[in-house]
C-alpha cells in the first residue's frame, strides 16, 4: 500500500480536489457533532445575532434572510435529520478520500457510485425544488471530479493488472 503520488498538473488538480472534499468531509463531521449540542432554538438566536448587523445595513440581504428562515423551521425532528444527514454523508467521503489517498482499489467504484448517487439528488434538488447557483456549481465541481476519480481509476486498474505477482520471476 502506498500514499496517492501525483506526477502530472491533472494529477495534483485531482489530488487537491480529493482533499477539498476530505476537507468538507471533516466540516460536516463537526457541524453534525455541534448540532448534537445545540438546540434548534439556540441555532436561530444565534444566526440572529451574527446576521443582525448586515440586516441593518441591508434588510434585503439574501444570504441573512435566508439563513434565519431556514434556522426559523428548523424542527427537533429536523434537527435529528441534519446530525444523521451530516455524519452519514461526512463518513462516506472520508471513507472514500482515505481510501483513494492510500491508493486502494475499492475506493475509486465506492467514491464513484456515492458521488454519483449524491449527484443524482443535487440535480433533483435543482430540477424539482429550487435552483440555487450554489447548489449548481458545486453540481458541476463533482462532475469535474467525477471525470477525474473515473480517469485515476482507469489508470491505477491499469497499473495493477501489468504490476508483476510477488514472489513470481520473469526469467
Amino acid at each position: 500500500m502506498s500514499w496517492y503520488h501525483p506526477t502530472t498538473l491533472l494529477d495534483r488538480v485531482f489530488e487537491g480536489g480529493i482533499i477539498i472534499k476530505g476537507v468538507t468531509g471533516l466540516l460536516e463531521l463537526t457541524g453534525g457533532l455541534l448540532l448534537l449540542f445545540v438546540s434548534p432554538a439556540q441555532l436561530h438566536d444565534f444566526i440572529a445575532l451574527v446576521t443582525q448587523r448586515e440586516l441593518l445595513e441591508d434588510p434585503n440581504d439574501r444570504v441573512a434572510n435566508l439563513l434565519l428562515q431556514a434556522t426559523s423551521h428548523f424542527t427537533a425532528g429536523g434537527h435529528v435529520f441534519a446530525i444523521a444527514y451530516l455524519w452519514i454523508h461526512a463518513v462516506i467521503k472520508l471513507v472514500a478520500v482515505i481510501g483513494i489517498l492510500k491508493n486502494q482499489l475499492w475506493a475509486y467504484p465506492f467514491s464513484l457510485v456515492t458521488l454519483g448517487l449524491l449527484m443524482v439528488y443535487q440535480t433533483y434538488s435543482i430540477v424539482f425544488v429550487t435552483v440555487s447557483v450554489g447548489m449548481v456549481l458545486l453540481t458541476i465541481f463533482d462532475v469535474f471530479i467525477l471525470w477525474l476519480i473515473w480517469r485515476e481509476y482507469g489508470k491505477v486498474r491499469d497499473e495493477t493488472r501489468t504490476a508483476p505477482v510477488a514472489g513470481v520471476s520473469a526469467s
